[in-house]
């Protein structure tokens, strides 16, 4: 009967490991940021880090779509969509280890990436509206966010911006302010363009385009390297440099509040087979 207790015990646990594995991960305001991107239409493409775990089946969207800094009854997009995507991970990826989606030579398609020394394949990515790639070097924004599905347009309360890497001349006008309506801010905004005389086509942090260096010991002090603009390698002139994914840091692990919420079932599985054979 201990036997079969044990069976029960560790059926139930496994059995809520799967459920909660099969879980996608809601991100939150200051989890998210971009670590390269490069606006060539064919081979360029974008890749980004969160600083927490992202489970399979993850979705996040992207868009060159400008955020209106006044909400409109529509939403908070303009009404002249550009091109949406979204990538959706087909396998966990840690926190600390970037994505890169990367360019497939054709126009607005992409095919996604994460880990190590330029990463393996992992998910699918979604042109939504079969528009092309115009991440125009003269200045535009690209905007990460998770919403419950692919729309053209957004209540505020319906979408959470993740984050924006930006070569826009400053001050912003107020049709695409990266930071004004979005709650975005720090790292989380990406503001790549050299300077408001120089078209800007390419921006990955360094740490990233070397796929042997050491990995950070945590995530603050990734967050601190991505502050620095220095650690970032900045091109102005048209180019085919790839994105590329790589491991950026790496932390002790840490049980999350799920894993000891699974144990707590497990072990109250436990018990109440116990007492039940108690009462036979």
């Amino acid at each position: 009967m201990n036997h079969q207790i044990s069976k029960l015990a560790s059926a139930a646990i496994l059995g809520l490991g799967a459920l909660a594995s099969a879980q996608a991960t809601s991100l939150s305001n200051g989890d998210f940021a971009f670590t390269g991107i490069n606006g060539n239409t064919t081979l360029g493409g974008w890749s980004f880090v969160t600083f927490t775990d992202i489970a399979a089946g993850t979705t996040i969207f992207f868009t060159d779509t400008n955020v209106l800094q006044t909400t409109v009854a529509a939403g908070v997009f303009s009404s002249t969509a550009e091109t949406f995507w979204s990538w959706t991970a087909s396998a966990d990826v840690a926190a600390g280890t970037s994505v890169a989606l990367l360019g497939t030579g054709t126009s607005g398609q992409y095919a996604a990436k994460s880990g190590a020394a330029g990463g393996t394949a992992n998910g699918t990515v979604t042109n939504h509206n079969g528009a092309s790639s115009n991440i125009s070097s003269g200045g535009d924004t690209l905007y990460a966010f998770q919403a419950a599905g692919y729309a053209t347009n957004y209540q505020a309360a319906d979408i959470t911006f993740l984050g924006a890497a930006s070569n826009r001349t400053t001050p912003y006008a107020t049709s695409d302010n990266p930071f004004a309506a979005t709650g975005l801010s720090g790292i989380q905004v990406r503001e790549y363009r050299i300077d408001n005389a120089t078209t800007t086509r390419y921006s990955q942090f360094s740490a990233q385009v070397s796929t042997d260096d050491t990995p950070f010991s945590s995530m603050d002090e990734l967050k601190a390297a991505l502050a620095i603009n220095a650690n970032w390698t900045t091109v102005s002139a048209s180019n085919t440099i790839p994105v590329v994914s790589d491991v950026l840091a790496i932390t002790a692990a840490v049980p999350e509040p799920q894993t000891y919420a699974l144990l707590l079932a497990g072990l109250a599985v436990v018990g109440a087979v116990a007492r039940r054979r108690r009462q036979v």
